[in-house]
């Protein structure tokens, strides 16, 4: 078996792949740190050259991808800082794209992971929704309840109106208050039908009358009202 050497021009092969090996464990960011120091700039002397803002810089040099703008400009950023570090602009874009590539790949687990925990109506949720709501409108009518049994009553008055002029020596109260109600009107008692309406004819005197209609509730809340009938007769 016949062997063939090529000669390595005087450098040997663990020197090759040892200098392959510090070529693949330095960083973009790296890199471009180690072209800044050589050039002895610091992080604003570099901005002021670039016209590109020190955060985005220092995002290339510490390898945070997630601070820096869309690829668009980042790579134009990207181009200027290459320029002035003497740096090879197309190797530079190409190792930013495969760097940014690996990061987005370590994202897209967590990404896929978020996606799969969904919310989803199972019969369980359902249940526990219907009866929260059924408590929700349950106390909520209870609040109305008491709040409406411990108030006064409605009263409205339909007819007459206040300060009415009549030419008769009688009058048709009629409105309207709440069912279970008892009414009197100038302390006298008047039926309510089974809806809160009230008529009743109230005798005149000429002059001014004053009719007074009160309303009492089961918890003896009352509504008062008075109203003012001129009679000319």
């Amino acid at each position: 078996m016949t062997v063939l050497v090529f000669p390595l021009n005087n450098e040997s092969v663990a020197q090759i792949f040892f200098r392959k090996k510090l070529r693949l464990d330095k960083t973009l960011g790296k890199r471009l740190k180690a072209a800044r120091k050589k050039k002895k700039l610091t992080l604003e002397q570099a901005e002021e050259e670039t016209k590109v803002r020190l955060k985005y810089l220092q995002a290339f040099e510490i390898g945070d991808y997630l601070a820096l703008p869309a690829d668009v400009y980042a790579l134009g950023f990207l181009s200027k800082y290459a320029d002035l570090l003497d740096l090879p602009k197309d190797e530079i874009l190409l190792e930013y794209r495969r760097e940014k590539g690996s990061a987005g790949e370590q994202v897209l687990p967590i990404k896929a992971r978020i996606k799969s925990e969904r919310f989803f109506l199972t019969p369980r949720v359902l249940a526990i929704l219907g009866g929260v709501l059924l408590l929700v409108v349950l106390g909520g009518y209870i609040f109305y309840s008491i709040r409406h049994f411990l108030a006064p009553p409605n009263l409205e008055i339909s007819a007459p109106s206040t300060q009415t002029v009549v030419r008769q020596d009688s009058v048709e109260v009629d409105g309207k208050t709440d069912i279970g109600c008892s009414l009197r009107i100038n302390d006298q008692t008047v039926y309510i039908d089974n809806l809160g309406n009230f008529k009743q004819m109230v005798r005149l005197e000429p002059g001014i009358n004053n009719i007074e209609v009160s309303s009492t509730n089961r918890v003896k809340k009352e509504s008062d009202k008075v109203i003012q009938v001129l009679a000319e007769f």
